[in-house]
């Protein structure tokens, strides 16, 4: 019945999630934003939105170790499953704007956690306080870089929802989003408990790829459609949201810890992830085919080793 509940909670995430993406993207597509900057912003935030109700509601009911596990096991399946799988439909070509600014300053937001976390092996509100303080400067970026629309852009705008309908949908995802979330973390705990795993297995393996279900589907429809833009910035800008923005709001409701001994194991495919996109776009100014097999394998390996370790 736990694993009914959780997958309800979960699919219930993601079509809230989907309702404020389609909502929030109109309306911001309506007020001339580009494609690129949507992709790092709107949907962003909306395919972490799954992540950051996850992470609060563990965090404040003290199941702290999903709240960390969710965000670390999400982006390593955001790039290792979601960005490999797109690869596999069609090589994904990534602006010099995006290897040159973004992708580095999702290294730079990983590399940061890291090394706060390893530092007492945990988060506390002050390291959300740094967090944060990136988020505000990575936020500043996305609006200085809004201020030149892309002309033929424009002409999506003909096509995006009423502002009223817009709005409702923003509205209903929330409602979802909370109620779906809740549902979810309390019944994962429930399955932790009952088969004797820790919290941090929950968190990193069914939290984290149910709730990577947005980005995985924004992936697939983006690659088919030839929305690269989206599709890389999505990517990176919802890995940036999930480490400065959730984790640093989680920070605040309660002491972030994990309940594994050998978590740096988590930490270092975290960063080789990162840091994989980096080198396969730097490389040929796309991800190829090969390189999505490689992401695949290499997320494959993890959740090999996240099982072993149980």
């Amino acid at each position: 019945m736990e694993f009914l509940l959780t997958g309800l909670g979960i699919t219930i995430l993601v079509l809230g999630a989907n309702w404020l993406i389609e909502g929030a993207s109109s309306l911001a597509l309506r007020l001339g934003i580009s494609k690129l900057v949507v992709g790092l912003s709107v949907v962003a935030f909306g395919t972490s939105l799954p992540e950051l109700v996850s992470s609060i509601v563990s965090a404040s009911k003290g199941y702290t170790s999903i709240a960390i596990s969710n965000v670390v096991g999400s982006n390593i399946a955001n790039v290792g499953l979601c960005l490999g799988l797109a690869a596999l439909f069609r090589a994904i070509p990534v602006k010099k704007s995006t290897i040159r600014s973004e992708i580095p300053f999702m290294i730079l937001s990983t590399l940061s956690f890291i090394s706060l976390f390893l530092k007492n092996n945990y988060l506390s509100w002050n390291d959300g306080v740094v967090f944060l303080s990136f988020m505000a400067i990575f936020m500043y970026y996305l609006v200085t870089s809004a201020r030149d629309v892309v002309e033929e852009e424009m002409e999506e705008i003909k096509e995006q929802k009423s502002v009223p309908l817009s709005v409702a949908m923003i509205s209903g995802g929330i409602l979802a989003l909370w109620f779906g979330g809740n549902l979810a973390i309390e019944n994962a705990v429930k399955i932790a408990r009952n088969f004797g795993l820790s919290q941090a297995f929950v968190g990193l393996t069914i939290v984290a790829v149910g709730t990577s279900l947005p980005e995985l589907v924004v992936s697939v429809v983006s690659t088919v459609k030839k929305e690269s833009d989206i599709l890389v910035g999505n990517i990176v800008g919802s890995n940036i949201f999930n480490i400065l923005l959730i984790l640093g709001v989680s920070s605040f409701f309660n002491r972030l810890t994990v309940d594994v001994s050998n978590y740096t194991m988590d930490l270092v495919f975290l960063l080789v992830t990162s840091i994989l996109v980096f080198v396969f776009s730097v490389s040929r100014k796309r991800i190829s085919r090969l390189e999505g097999v490689s992401l695949l394998l290499v997320y494959s390996f993890y959740i090999y080793l996240v099982v072993s370790r149980g």
